[in-house]
């Protein structure tokens, strides 16, 4: 079974814990898995603590539907923004699908 790893960037203004609520209250992710909080080791994938949200998923989800899930869950729970101000970066580990929830950073 494939897993659902999000690191939430706390500068979106949305806590894991939020995230991983807002998940378990919404039946369209629900039905795809619980949601759960893990603290990975130090340094181990950010400097100083960090909590995750993991969902073990029971189907493969096409990243275009789980990015625009995890879009919706995000911008119901932190104030008004411009939805494309989020930027969702995946990258696969293993059996692991791992989605950085971030502010866009401007280029120059």
């Amino acid at each position: 079974m494939a897993r659902l790893v999000i690191a939430v960037d706390p500068a979106t203004g949305i806590s894991p814990t939020t995230l991983a609520r807002t998940w378990e209250d919404d039946d369209e992710a629900a039905a795809l898995g619980t949601a759960s909080l893990h603290r990975p080791g130090p340094g181990t994938f950010w400097p100083g603590p960090a909590e995750l949200v993991w969902v073990p998923l029971a189907v493969n989800l096409a990243s275009t539907l789980l990015y625009d899930l995890i879009r919706r869950l995000v911008t119901k729970q932190r104030p008004p923004v411009d939805v494309t101000e989020l930027e969702l970066v995946e990258t696969v580990s293993g059996d692991d699908r791992v989605v950085v929830i971030r502010l866009r950073r401007s280029r120059r």
